[in-house]
C-alpha cells in the first residue's frame, strides 16, 4: 500500500507540473473538458463517468477491477490539486518547457511505480497495460497511440489542444517505459523485495 502511495505522489507532481506550465493540457484533460463543453457535465462528473467507461473498456480486455483503480480514482485527484496550488510557472518560456519535459518524466516513472504495487492500476493506466499485452507491442508505442487517439477526441469536442499536450502525448509513453524498467531494477532490492513488483506487459500467448 506504501508504495502504491509512492507512486500517487509521484505522479500527482508530474501531473501537477505539467498543468502548472501552461502550455496545454494533457490527452485525457482535454477529453474531459471537451466533453464538459459539449454536455454541460460538470469537470468532476465527466472524470467519473469517463473513468466508469474505461473500467468497463478493461474488462472487455481482460483487466479485472482491482483496489487500484478505487485507490486511483479517490486520491490522485486531491494529491495533484494539492501540490498543484504550491507550484507557479516559471516567468520564462525555456522555464516552462523545462518544467513541463520534468512533469512528463515525474508522471510517467510514478505512474509505473504505482501500477508495479500489485494493488492494481487505475482504469486509464490499465488501459494501456490491457492493451499493449493484447496487441503484443511495446508499452511506449501503446501508450502514445492512446494518449494521440484521446487528444485528437478532446480536440474535436473542443478541448484546449496545445504544444505541451504535443509534448505529453510523445513523451509520455517513453516515460512510463522508463518507470517500468526503473520498478523492475528495484524489485531485485532486498528492502523492496516483494513490495515492488515488475508488471508483465505481454500475455502469455504473446510470449510463447
Amino acid at each position: 500500500m506504501l508504495w502504491y502511495y509512492v507512486g500517487l505522489v509521484i505522479t500527482g507532481l508530474g501531473y501537477a507540473l505539467v498543468i502548472a506550465q501552461g502550455l496545454g493540457a494533457s490527452p485525457w484533460d482535454i477529453l474531459h473538458l471537451g466533453l464538459t463543453g459539449q454536455t454541460g457535465i460538470p469537470l468532476g462528473r465527466v472524470v467519473q463517468i469517463t473513468g466508469a467507461f474505461v473500467i468497463l473498456v478493461d474488462v472487455l480486455l481482460g483487466m479485472r477491477p482491482n483496489l487500484g483503480m478505487v485507490l486511483n480514482m479517490l486520491s490522485l485527484g486531491p494529491i495533484t490539486q494539492f501540490l498543484l496550488e504550491r507550484l507557479a510557472a516559471p516567468a520564462t518560456l525555456p522555464g516552462r518547457w523545462l518544467m513541463l519535459v520534468a512533469g512528463i518524466v515525474v508522471s510517467g516513472i510514478g505512474t509505473a511505480f504505482y501500477a508495479s504495487a500489485d494493488l492494481g492500476a487505475g482504469p486509464r493506466d490499465s488501459l494501456m497495460i490491457g492493451l499493449t499485452r493484447k496487441l503484443g507491442l511495446p508499452v511506449a508505442i501503446v501508450k502514445n497511440g492512446l494518449d494521440v487517439m484521446v487528444s485528437l477526441i478532446g480536440w474535436w469536442l473542443g478541448g484546449p489542444l496545445g504544444a505541451g499536450t504535443v509534448a505529453v502525448a510523445v513523451g509520455l509513453g517513453p516515460s512510463v517505459q522508463l518507470g517500468f524498467h526503473l520498478a523492475s531494477l528495484l524489485a531485485r532490492l532486498r528492502p523492496l523485495h516483494g513490495i515492488v513488483r515488475p508488471v508483465p506487459l505481454r500475455s502469455a500467448t504473446a510470449r510463447q
